[in-house]
């Protein structure tokens, strides 16, 4: 048996860069970011908007102030006096699946569904998941926002930006079916957040879901790297931890055993 290490994604010679099969120096100044992105995750160089569209959910993605669980890890983080890698990698570190998994669990339920439940309305499908979730307790994923009401304005246009560049399919559909059916079930507004709109037109453009949580740390990175540097040049060491108050409420003063 061979030891050879076998990858399909790049290679590598004294004189090129091939990824995917092209030269990657030859796709430099032609195309965006969001093309070669899109490349590596689906094989194939865009063939229309493809590019366009990841581009602009990395947009929506990039940052959401101090409010976000990984921003303030970074800023904690980075006012310990770390080097700006760990605290880009701590905030990064806290993505997970309250925060910025939603997409990721969004996806794979819609692209399970959809491919298990070929010619069933999606209607009729956003009913019977909607139940599911609801009989099991558990909050749909990429649904609702706490602060964004009654709309996520990230969402509304990246579904604006996929109607007008054609990756509005099933996936998407289906995914508004059930913000119908969560507001018939639960008498709320929980319309798409910016996860279940990446995880939607992601989706919809082919690619895997477990991609969806990548696009997304692709894209806070660069507000993560933004933060940490305003921390390590403005603010002081532990000033962004500051001290919060707090109340005991372990046991009282013990004495310990055989003294």
């Amino acid at each position: 048996m061979s030891n050879k290490r076998m990858t399909s994604i790049s290679t590598i010679s004294p004189q090129q860069i091939l990824v995917r099969g092209y030269d990657l120096c030859e796709m430099v100044g032609k195309y965006t970011f969001g093309d070669v992105l899109y490349l590596l995750m689906s094989g194939e160089l865009p063939q229309k908007h493809e590019g366009r569209m990841i581009e602009a959910i990395l947009v929506a993605c990039s940052e959401h102030s101090l409010n976000a669980p990984s921003t303030q890890t970074s800023r904690i983080v980075a006012g310990c006096g770390v080097a700006v890698q760990t605290a880009i990698a701590a905030g990064i570190n806290a993505i997970g699946e309250y925060h910025g998994g939603a997409g990721e669990a969004c996806a794979k339920i819609l692209q399970e569904a959809v491919s298990e439940n070929i010619g069933t309305p999606a209607a009729d499908l956003a009913t019977r998941l909607v139940n599911e979730l609801h009989q099991a307790g558990i909050r749909f994923p990429g649904f609702g926002h706490r602060f964004h009401t009654p709309f996520d304005p990230r969402a509304e246009r990246l579904l604006a930006l996929a109607d007008q560049w054609g990756f509005r399919g099933s996936h998407t559909v289906l995914a508004l079916a059930i913000t119908s059916e969560l507001k018939r079930v639960t008498g709320r507004d929980l319309p798409l957040n910016v996860d279940g709109a990446l995880a939607a037109i992601l989706s919809d453009m082919g690619l895997d879901w477990r991609f969806s949580k990548s696009v997304y740390i692709v894209a806070r990175t660069a507000g993560l790297a933004a933060h940490v540097h305003e921390e390590m040049t403005t603010g002081k060491p532990l000033e962004f931890a500051g001290k919060h108050p707090f109340e005991y409420t372990g046991p009282a003063e013990r004495p310990l055993p055989g003294v």
